[in-house]
């Protein structure tokens, strides 16, 4: 039956919105009147109207995605970085029912922590046959070596968060807990600040509970389990790495709570200590953040063939000499057999009964509940106890006959595995879709920590709904929307400052994988700038009338198009000459290779790609402003890679805004980043990756003598391409000669872009290298470095003119850009062995490759 009396929310709430819906709604009453603790915000969105607030919706959705804030999905059509699905409007949870949420997640988070402690201590739960022992010997998250392994403290659940919804009797019940490695409290942040951005107006008259405070304790609890209890204690976060669905997450929190950002292969165990490799050598870890689930942690002594891992850290976790959170093994208490046996756990440690209902769960290991799931199939959603085992959800109302002999059949075979759950119709509340607000089953989940030797509670959460009308799946998996949570505070709340903690003397550390992905940003930035401003030179040349209507190709057309090639390293690619017919379309098809194919290497979209996959893996170190430019870069990326060969020639328009983005996000690094080792590793990758293109370009077009119309052809090509015609013109007031080309491209060191003011500025970047524990490779730079420097100001630009009296060829040129390019290159390989020696893989161009996270 549809409520008559709905007077509110008017142009965005349609008549049919309780249609086919359980009357159970966060918002509303059961005849359509406003709940009292929503009654504030339902007034300040009518302030706005349908129009405005559509309007501000597309703002938030814009904003996220300018954030770079994603939820990366495997599988999905859009790849990494799933933009961030944000309603305008948030759940509210009155004052009163915050209290009762309150106690009864601290009731569960003490009752599970007991559980955690005697599974891996005494195990009386499962001699006194309160828990079964099959059910927790079955799971792949009960990790036998972790046995007897204690943090120090009260608690050993650090962070916990459970899913709660509200069932039919209006009661919030538990739907899952997450122990692991909780995810979430980062999105749960930063939907408050990107909603409190876009829609102010919303938080009129609204005294909303702030989340600082929860980071505090969190800081409070990492130091109380740190070994020693360490004041300052050096805390990373241990990643999978860039292609994990909530790097997002990772890296906003490593940044925002100054923790540093790792991956398995940035830690080594040595003499029973967790070490992080650094461009300075090695620092000790004391506590570890890991999301990383636990049995990857270490492949010494649970999965061996992780990659994700640090072999021996459960040696140095045994010898109380790192702490990690949360715990190697505490994945078990995500057994979602453990719903059946949760009552009597509760009598057993605390002698009452949970706060918060379960659903009703029945574990197949017994008979009696083996029957009653067979029985009763059609009426039950079945589950695996083990969610990494890959089991997707079933809900048996919705299985054909066949599909449901197939799933008995299953269940029979291993009943030990599988777990049927009351199928239960849950809360909705209204989301603001399509210009108008629809019900949609919703999901709270909540976050604690255990500090002072008690749990504390994020006064707020990640609230997410289904992604379809009427549809009971809530997962970000399958495009769900997230809500930011409000909880009614009593009184009006200053905010604690986010994040604080006293540690203004700990010295940053940059980890060799970072050192190296910025080098590679820097290196892969220039040479995506400097590639495609001269392969838009070429196509500019190639669609000129004067060309098009010539029939053959001149001795400067065959010298830049034989200069792409050795740019871009696509060998044999434009180096054979053409004589075809139709050989000005047989070059625009090559060229559009080189600009769209993804998979040609060395080609434009193939560095592009690399250089995207080299800012995602270091985003903790971008400022906010950079993702906004990264986005439209992305942008850019997917429009070339859809661009038809015969639309080769339209080509300009995306390669200006690409290169207009690029190079805001160099000017962004110059005048933001942190002038630490980061930043001059960085300098050091542009300016090596400069040098050589540069070379490259001047060893192709320079080395040989023209006639004067194709040396005019050449030079503008070449000037324009490195952006130095107006300086030549300016300097030199005469026409394009190859002699003040060449000062002006290789010595006049006021030129910024000339071989000698680069090399020199490389020269100042390298003394500026930290000095690790390699002195002799550290010796090799300097002096590599040095060498390149000295053959720069020994040169002559009358000695680079020389000509051969028979070939008209520039023999000192050549050999000048040729041993330059090959010390650039030893140098860079220098600068690789020395700082970024974790690699097990070499970047192209060097090499690039990326294999990162399962």
């Amino acid at each position: 039956m549809e409520p008559t009396n709905i007077k509110t929310l008017s142009g965005i709430l349609p008549n049919g919105y309780f249609a086919n819906q359980p009357l159970i709604d966060e918002c509303f009453g059961f005849h359509g009147d406003v709940k009292e603790h929503w009654k504030k915000l339902v007034a300040n969105i009518e302030g706005f109207g349908p129009v405005e607030l559509k309007s501000r919706q597309q703002e938030l959705l814009k904003l996220l995605q300018e954030n770079g804030v994603t939820y990366n999905v495997y599988g999905d059509s859009d790849g990494l970085n799933r933009p961030w699905l944000l309603d305008t409007m948030p759940l509210i949870i009155s004052a009163a029912e915050w209290r009762i949420t309150e106690r009864g997640m601290k009731q569960r988070a003490f009752v599970l922590n007991k559980v955690l402690e005697d599974l891996y201590g005494e195990r009386k739960l499962l001699k006194q046959g309160i828990i079964p022992p099959e059910l927790i010997y079955a799971h792949s998250g009960f990790l036998r070596p972790c046995d007897k392994i204690k943090l120090p403290g009260e608690n050993q659940l650090i962070l916990y968060a459970a899913d709660l919804s509200r069932g039919p009797d209006e009661k919030v019940w538990v739907l899952k807990d997450r122990t692991q490695a909780p995810s979430g409290m980062g999105y749960a942040v930063e939907n408050r600040r990107a909603l409190s951005r876009v829609l102010p107006e919303l938080f009129k008259n609204h005294n909303t509970a702030k989340l600082g405070g929860f980071f505090n304790n969190m800081m409070q609890s990492f130091i109380e389990i740190s070994p020693q209890e360490k004041e300052q204690p050096r805390i990373v976060l241990l990643t999978p790495g860039p292609r994990n669905e909530t790097y997002f997450e990772h890296a906003f929190m490593a940044s925002s709570l100054g923790f540093t950002l790792v991956q398995g292969e940035d830690l080594v165990v040595r003499d029973g200590f967790v070490w992080i490799k650094t461009v300075e050598g090695l620092e000790r870890v004391d506590v570890i953040l890991r999301r990383v689930d636990d049995s990857f942690c270490d492949p010494l002594e649970l999965r061996e063939d992780s990659h994700l891992g640090i072999p021996g850290l459960l040696e140095a976790i045994r010898k109380g000499n790192v702490a990690v959170a949360n715990p190697l093994g505490s994945s078990i208490l995500e057994n979602t057999g453990l719903m059946a046996f949760m009552h009597n756990v509760f009598k057993y440690f605390l002698n009452e009964d949970p706060i918060f209902q379960m659903v009703a769960t029945w574990w197949c290991g017994q008979k009696k509940e083996l029957d009653y799931v067979i029985q009763n199939i059609d009426t039950l959603v079945i589950k695996k106890i083990d969610r990494s085992l890959g089991f997707e959800t079933v809900m048996g109302s919705r299985l054909s006959k066949a599909q449901k002999e197939n799933l008995l059949r299953q269940i029979k075979s291993q009943p030990y595995l599988y777990v049927g759950q009351e199928e239960v119709g849950f809360s909705t509340s209204p989301v603001f879709t399509n210009g108008k607000v629809e019900p949609r089953h919703t999901v709270f989940r909540t976050f604690l920590v255990a500090a002072k030797g008690k749990y504390e509670i994020l006064p707020g959460g990640l609230t997410r709904c289904s992604p379809e009308k009427g549809s009971f799946l809530v997962s970000n998996q399958d495009g769900g929307i997230a809500k930011d949570t409000w909880v009614e505070a009593p009184v009006k709340t200053s905010a604690p400052s986010l994040f604080h903690h006293n540690d203004l003397k700990r010295k940053s550390v940059l980890p060799s994988r970072a050192a190296e992905n910025l080098f590679w940003v820097g290196r892969y930035s220039q040479r995506v700038l400097r590639t495609s401003r001269f392969l838009r030179i070429v196509l500019r040349n190639l669609n000129q009338t004067g060309y098009l209507n010539n029939g053959q190709e001149s001795e400067a057309q065959k010298a830049l198009l034989r200069t792409v090639t050795h740019l871009t390293g696509t060998y044999p690619g434009l180096l054979e000459e053409d004589k075809d017919d139709a050989f000005v379309e047989n070059r625009l098809s090559e060229m559009h290779q080189l600009i769209c194919n993804p998979d040609l290497v060395g080609g434009l979209l193939y560095s592009l790609n690399s250089l995207l996959k080299a800012m995602y893996s270091v985003r903790d170190r971008w400022p906010v402003d950079n993702w906004r430019i990264i986005d439209d870069i992305e942008s850019v990326k997917r429009r070339l890679a859809l661009l038809e060969p015969q639309g080769i020639r339209h080509v300009f328009g995306l390669l200006d805004r690409m290169n207009g983005s690029l190079l805001s996000f160099l000017e962004m690094n110059r005048q933001s980043m942190y002038r630490g080792e980061g930043w001059t590793i960085y300098r050091i990758g542009q300016l090596l990756e400069e040098i050589s293109l540069e070379l490259t370009q001047y060893r192709s077009l320079l080395t040989f003598e023209y006639d004067e119309s194709d040396e005019f052809q050449v030079l503008e090509a070449l000037l324009i391409s490195n952006q130095n015609i107006s300086s030549y013109r300016s300097i030199y007031r005469t026409y394009f000669d190859v002699e003040p080309a060449l000062d002006l491209l290789f010595l006049n060191k006021k030129n910024p872009g000339s071989i000698m003011a680069q090399l020199e500025q490389l020269q100042n970047y390298i003394e500026q290298l930290p000095k690790n524990d390699n002195p002799v490779i550290t010796n090799e730079i300097s002096n590599i470095s040095f060498e390149c420097y000295s053959m720069a100001r020994l040169i002559t630009v009358k000695k680079l003119m020389t000509l051969e009296p028979e070939s008209n060829f520039r023999k000192e040129l050549d050999l000048f850009c040729e041993e330059l390019s090959t010390k650039i290159a030893a140098l860079s390989g220098k600068l690789t062995a020395n700082y970024f020696s974790h690699s097990t893989y070499q970047y192209q161009g060097e090499k690039i490759g990326f294999d990162l996270e399962v």
